[in-house]
């Protein structure tokens, strides 16, 4: 590739873009907590004083930031898999299993997972979970509501996302939802019974 093509490519990504993008490089090699605010500007190709410009809140915000961009791609991919679904049970449990294997190829999730796993554990503790809860709701509305009325399709994307974290939090999963039939088997077990027929009825 020509110096000529690299520039152009480099001038075509924003300041922001660059400086999350080298976050998201640097903590996905080595880690939140050994990645200074002058590593990322230097990746970026910007000084330190442009990062905090643009993240006031330094490494925490980015990291937020990145993690923000990877949950809307899980929340991409499922929609892809749960808007051809033939049922509410399938829908749920593709949503499922897309997310937690979406999750266990985030570079920068995995690696904290390794090294930082208290990390991961507050930003998905109770008090700051809420809104991704919310958010999964939302989402719930938008791609369920074709099965059940929206008071369910944001409950079932709700548990959904609650299933995902739960299973985050723990090392060593007992129930292991990166597998389609035991996602299903979950959902079949956990989720549909708590519905009653009545809501299960497809809207005209």
């Amino acid at each position: 590739m020509s110096a000529a093509v690299v520039a152009s490519s480099k001038h075509d990504t924003s300041v922001p873009d660059r400086i999350v993008a080298a976050a998201a490089r640097l903590i996905s090699s080595q880690g939140l907590r050994a990645t200074s605010v002058d590593d990322i500007a230097s990746v970026a190709e910007c000084g330190r004083a442009t990062v905090y410009r643009y993240f006031p809140g330094g490494r925490a915000e980015l990291l937020e930031v990145t993690l923000g961009q990877g949950v809307e791609r899980i929340f991409a991919s499922c929609a892809r898999v749960t808007d051809r679904a033939a049922s509410l049970a399938e829908a749920a449990a593709g949503t499922i299993n897309i997310a937690v294997l979406e999750l266990s190829n985030d570079a920068v999730v995995q690696q904290l997972l390794v090294d930082e796993p208290d990390t991961i554990a507050t930003l998905i503790s109770p008090m700051r979970i809420e809104p991704l809860v919310e958010r999964a709701s939302e989402w719930g509305i938008e791609h369920f509501s074709r099965f059940v009325e929206p008071a369910i399709a944001a409950h079932v994307g709700e548990w959904c996302v609650r299933v995902v974290t739960d299973h985050l939090r723990s090392p060593a999963p007992v129930i292991d939802i990166t597998q389609a039939d035991i996602a299903r088997t979950l959902v079949d077990t956990f989720l549909m019974p708590t519905l009653t027929h009545s809501t299960l009825t497809r809207r005209h």
